[in-house]
């Protein structure tokens, strides 16, 4: 079975979330707070860390840091009952893959684990992965964006956007796509939540002008060089 770390303070939730995801292969183990959350982590080495934000103590965010520090690739899904834009642009640049609001559909719920589940089976033959963009060199493994006069340390959430304007460089790629494959959902939410990040990305390439993050109106964005 695929083991899974949930810090989560609701005792009954815990329980629900620990049968329920037994049935599809995943044995989970959960902390009721963020400091045993982060002891039980270093101990079970976890493939998916599922945690809530609101905890009595140490809060989801504390907690998010902690493991980040240790470990840069393991997914991590932020559960939380208060939507605010502000909330989701901190936990991504912590390092959190992912959000689910409370209260959720559990078949929601699984589908986004079982997406990360493969997703981190695969990391390890994708994790050395070098993209050019002008005179940058972004580490996807390191997740350094680098040239003769800057370095730059991305988020998670910053790597995998640029990764896809990379990988599709010279056309368009679609803004709506982007909001679901990145964050699960074209809502308004994420939607600011990818203006911030495409305007942090331009503010790290602008010492490069033969590189430019364009908005194409109505369809999404183009990375070009010059």
């Amino acid at each position: 079975m695929i083991p899974i770390l949930l810090i989560e303070d609701q005792v009954e939730l815990c329980e629900i979330l620990k049968d329920t995801l037994s049935l599809y292969g995943f044995d989970v183990t959960y902390a009721l707070n963020g400091e045993d959350g982060y002891s039980r982590f270093t101990t079970l080495d976890p493939k998916l860390v599922i945690i809530d934000i609101m905890m009595p103590g140490s809060d989801g965010f504390s907690a998010v840091k902690q493991i980040r520090i240790v470990n840069k690739d393991v997914p991590i899904i932020m559960l939380t009952a208060k939507p605010l834009t502000e909330d989701l642009v901190k936990a991504y640049d912590l390092g959190c893959n992912d959000f689910v609001r409370k209260p959720f559909v559990m078949e929601e719920l699984i589908a986004r684990i079982k997406s990360f589940a493969k997703v981190s089976g695969n990391a390890a033959s994708a994790a050395h992965n070098i993209y050019r963009l002008g005179s940058f060199s972004l580490n996807a493994s390191t997740h350094e964006l680098v040239n003769d006069s800057n370095r730059f340390q991305l988020s998670y959430k910053e790597v995998e956007l640029l990764k896809k304007l990379c990988e599709a460089k010279s056309t368009v790629v679609d803004r709506q796509e982007l909001l679901v494959e990145l964050w699960g959902s074209n809502n308004v939410f994420n939607s600011k939540t990818m203006n911030v990040y495409i305007n942090r990305l331009r503010n790290y390439l602008n010492s490069d002008k033969s590189v430019e993050i364009l908005t194409i109106r109505g369809f999404g964005y183009k990375l070009i060089e010059r």
